[in-house]
């Protein structure tokens, strides 16, 4: 459990201080911070640093003002994310009191994301318990961080051709059928030789 505990506090630092500077960043050259997905990309190398999602929207409400609206929007806009693995045990996931203990703001945000993506899952699946069951950010005690990294990011992509079928067809089969439109892929760590070639 210790090292649990350092592992989310040092994730939430590393994650947390490279978003404020990229934020500030922008802002120092900008003047406007919903404009931020134009210049600035938090790509979400898997679930490690998914929390910069509820982070983003954080720093967008509480020190810039914006509406839940608006820094959704950005935030979407802004963050992308890459899944490296198709093993289920792989993809990461915070026990809630450890979460909510540590990080109550960020827990606070990352329950309105799910809330209303719950809401958009009713409304889209009207009487379906088993939506809410396999697509819930936030259930049976956990936050599962690779679904918050789905519903915030405007892209979601595998990392070779079959790897990213399998993310539509098997991993995130219900997150493909509900925006088809985020999915791609990106083939990873290719030989510059045997791919010209």
């Amino acid at each position: 459990y210790a090292g649990k505990e350092l592992r989310l506090k040092q994730q939430y630092f590393f994650i947390s201080a490279s978003v404020q500077e990229a934020v500030a960043k922008y802002m120092r050259k900008h003047d406007d911070v919903r404009k931020l997905y134009e210049k600035v990309t938090f790509q979400l190398n898997d679930t490690h640093p998914t929390v910069a999602v509820a982070e983003l929207m954080r720093i967008l409400m509480d020190e810039y003002y914006l509406t839940w609206d608006d820094a959704w929007e950005v935030t979407t806009k802004t963050c992308a994310y890459t899944n490296h693995t198709i093993m289920a045990e792989a993809l990461e996931k915070w026990p809630i009191d450890l979460f909510s203990r540590l990080l109550p703001r960020i827990y606070q945000i990352a329950e309105e994301i799910n809330r209303r993506f719950l809401c958009q899952i009713q409304e889209k699946y009207p009487n379906n318990p088993d939506k809410i069951r396999n697509m819930a950010i936030i259930y049976d005690g956990q936050i599962r961080m690779a679904y918050l990294a789905i519903v915030g990011s405007h892209s979601v992509n595998g990392v070779a051709a079959i790897h990213s079928d399998i993310l539509k067809k098997d991993v995130f089969k219900e997150f493909y059928q509900l925006t088809p439109e985020k999915f791609n892929n990106k083939t990873n760590g290719i030989s510059h030789r045997r791919f010209l070639i």
